[in-house]
């Protein structure tokens, strides 16, 4: 893993993002040539700052695109499938943001023609890549060696995820079992001297060790890890290996000196938090102007299909527990808590209106809390708040349920857009790994990264109700 302003980044993802980068300029190039050959022999290709910024903008606009779509998500990377229709779709949407582009900034000298050349060559060579990849690109080839030191029911989720997310760059060339383990993998491997372990990990060639002692009362060879560590071999425990490689972190093993002691938690610079907010104005002014029209209809619609007002207005919790009032286009019934108490939203709620269930699978009924945003009493990115009936409940029952709200809630987040949507005490604990990996590791490039790829969770919803 590679960590870019505090996040952690797939070394696999980052590599082929930069492969597909400089292929796209690559394109870009090839397609002016190829343009310009076809009408004189006698125009080289343009140079100057200008020009050399138009090449440049094609694959920094495409990757971007790309990222957005889930073009490099794990779904993606595993079905070739996806990834061609994610492909084509971050492409076309690069090319006619590009295009807006040149029509107002026309000292960019790119033709159209070249532009539209180019995204065919790029959609030809990234999709021969990336099915290169897909067919040869195992973790024997592209994977660290791992070696996993004990052999229960970690061993065997971590042996499953490398061998499902490829992404992840892991192979896992042996798993130790630990003395006094009681029911060990089958085919784990038993070392006659575990002290040893150094010399053996040394001999496979292995570049990093898991940790997973999942049993109480598992002695762990303190002075061969110790050795291995100083040969250069990265040592990571269960709660390191979930953060940095998963990208949450496993409430199971928090413990509260943890989270003070550990880097992190800082939520951010007096500058950073500036930048955030003029981000957060930023991107709710572009926002509400491109989706004017949208939550016009929306409104209109609501109006005439149900009876009841346009907008709900719902408690929630927010930034150091307290209570705003979040905005959306109303959903439900006016009845829909007739019984006097909250429930969480079920899959097909009969709740739901038929315009309702439209607006929250296309995420339109969330758009009026861009006014929330703009007031402040939300971020665009952060935590999704909830509501003080159910807050005083998961405070009960999920340790660290609070610290969450140390932060301002948002309309997207890290939990939204790598976890489907939740309606449950055990999906709200999921949940707040996500969140408190958001909290732990804030910078305003992860919250880039995360509006980026919410064109992904819109485009292509996953769970919503």
């Amino acid at each position: 893993m590679v960590r870019i302003f505090r996040h952690y980044v797939s070394t696999v993802k980052l590599t082929l993002a930069l492969v597909d980068f400089g292929l796209i300029a690559g394109c870009v190039v090839l397609a002016e040539i190829a343009r310009y050959a076809a009408i004189d022999q006698s125009i080289g290709l343009a140079t100057g700052l200008a020009a050399w910024a138009a090449k440049l903008l094609v694959p920094l606009v495409s990757v971007s695109a790309l990222l957005g779509v889930g073009t490099y998500h794990s779904d993606a990377m595993q079905d070739f499938r996806i990834f061609s229709i994610r492909l084509a779709v971050g492409l076309f949407a690069a090319g006619i943001f590009m295009s807006a582009l040149l029509y107002f900034l026309p000292m960019l000298p790119l033709w159209r023609s070249i532009l539209l050349l180019a995204l065919v060559f790029s959609f030809a060579s990234l999709f021969t890549v990336h099915g290169l990849f897909q067919l040869f690109g195992n973790t024997e080839l592209v994977g660290r060696r791992v070696l996993i030191l004990g052999a229960g029911a970690l061993a065997k989720e971590l042996k499953q995820y490398a061998s499902n997310a490829r992404e992840a760059g892991l192979n896992i060339v042996d798993v130790i079992v630990l003395p006094g383990e009681t029911t060990p993998l089958v085919n784990a491997l038993v070392l006659d001297d575990i002290d040893a372990l150094d010399d053996y990990a040394i001999k496979r060639e292995v570049e990093m060790i898991i940790l997973a002692n999942d049993e109480d009362g598992l002695s762990v060879p303190l002075e061969a890890l110790i050795a291995c560590k100083l040969a250069g071999i990265e040592i990571k425990d269960r709660l390191s290996f979930y953060e940095q490689v998963r990208g949450y972190v496993e409430l199971n093993s928090v413990r509260s000196e943890w989270i003070i002691f550990s880097d992190g938690f800082r939520g951010g610079t007096g500058i950073e938090r500036l930048g955030k907010r003029l981000l957060d104005i930023a991107t709710s002014l572009l926002l509400l102007t491109i989706t004017f029209p949208v939550m016009v209809f929306a409104a209109i619609l609501v109006r005439l299909t149900s009876r009841g007002p346009v907008f709900y207005r719902q408690q929630r919790i927010g930034l150091n527990g307290t209570s705003f009032d979040l905005l959306k286009f109303r959903s439900m019934r006016v009845d829909a808590e007739a019984s006097g108490s909250p429930q969480w939203a079920q899959k097909n709620d009969p709740r739901v209106t038929p315009i309702g269930n439209f607006l929250r699978k296309t995420r339109i009924d969330e758009l009026p809390q861009v006014l929330n945003v703009l007031n402040g009493a939300m971020s665009f990115v952060g935590p999704r708040p909830e509501r003080p009936y159910f807050v005083s409940q998961l405070e009960e029952q999920i340790p660290f349920y609070r610290e969450r709200h140390c932060v301002k809630p948002g309309i997207t987040g890290w939990a939204q857009i790598q976890y489907p949507y939740g309606a449950s005490v055990e999906d709200a604990r999921r949940k707040l790994e996500y969140d408190l990996y958001y909290i732990k590791n804030y910078s305003l490039f992860l919250d880039l990264l995360i509006i980026l790829q919410t064109v992904r969770v819109i485009l292509f919803p996953t769970g919503a109700r």
